[in-house]
């Protein structure tokens, strides 16, 4: 398969949700919420809309990483947002963009933009004991910071006042926190495997092809070391000729009861997208 017919479902995808985020501009949820309010209110909604529409088309032209962290924090807010203004067009845009972002093919389409050469990235599965606390930091965020700027906009400043310097204060920490889940990627090069994810592993995991012995799909860990994070489902089991060194993150260690650096001959990994990334690895 060539590059070129690789990269064909991506565009697919980037080509249905920049159609449906121009969907979504055209409706304009932000503004039907601010028709019945005060010109302040309205005018605060007016720029948080566009201002967080802006974020997204720029992150869907401009693929990466931090794209990815930006669609992931912005989208259920226009989903609560179109509920809000009871728009059907709104709610549907919105939906789709939901559905579609959280996809697998989308989350490697954004993370592809910042590849390097020949890398071919797969991003890892979320670990399971980060979903919900991943969900809290979202909805104290902007449970605060929306809100309360749309109190201050209503002179309720005994409230907005508060909610608007809590949600300042989490604005320096909770970006920088998600981001961390959408740096998680399995990476394919001409010369082997590259496992990145600093939420794992302290150093990132090298393993030439000339020391792969076997790579094969399994439901469970096993014997091998489990640098999944704690995930569900399925995973690929990486077997070496030779143990190679790993050094393990903070976090890791406490939750495998281990030393810092590892000498391992076997480790599992979880991609989303699994078997494109056995088959990638494969040929």
């Amino acid at each position: 398969m060539t590059r070129s017919k690789f990269l064909r479902p991506h565009l697919i995808v980037l080509a249905i949700t920049v159609g449906t985020w121009l969907l979504l501009a055209l409706d304009s949820p932000w503004h039907l919420l601010g028709e019945q309010r005060s010109f302040a209110v309205a005018t605060v909604l007016a720029v948080w809309g566009w201002t967080l529409w802006v974020v997204v088309a720029t992150a869907l032209l401009v693929p990466s990483a931090i794209s990815l962290t930006a669609v992931r924090i912005v989208i259920p807010v226009a989903v609560v947002t179109s509920f809000v203004a009871l728009s059907p067009i709104s709610i549907f845009a919105s939906l789709v963009m939901l559905v579609v972002c959280a996809s697998p093919l989308f989350a490697d389409t954004m993370v592809q933009g910042g590849a390097y050469g020949d890398e071919i990235r797969f991003t890892l599965k979320t670990p399971v004991p980060y979903m919900a606390p991943a969900g809290v930091a979202w909805l104290l965020l902007c449970g605060t910071l929306l809100p309360g700027t749309l109190l201050l906009a209503a002179e309720q400043w005994w409230f907005g006042g508060p909610l608007t310097l809590v949600g300042l204060v989490l604005a320096r920490f909770v970006p920088l926190r998600l981001h961390r889940l959408a740096r998680r990627w399995l990476v394919v090069v001409p010369a082997g495997i590259v496992v990145h994810d600093h939420l794992v592993l302290a150093e990132t995991v090298m393993s030439t092809k000339n020391n792969i012995a076997h790579i094969a799909e399994t439901s469970v860990a096993g014997e091998t070391a489990d640098f999944t994070g704690g995930v569900l489902g399925q995973r690929i089991a990486v077997q070496l000729l030779n143990a190679d060194k790993v050094v393990l993150s903070r976090i890791t260690m406490k939750t495998l009861g281990t030393t810092e650096a590892l000498h391992v001959k076997a480790f599992s990994i979880a991609p989303r997208r699994l078997h494109a990334a056995i088959s990638t690895i494969r040929r």
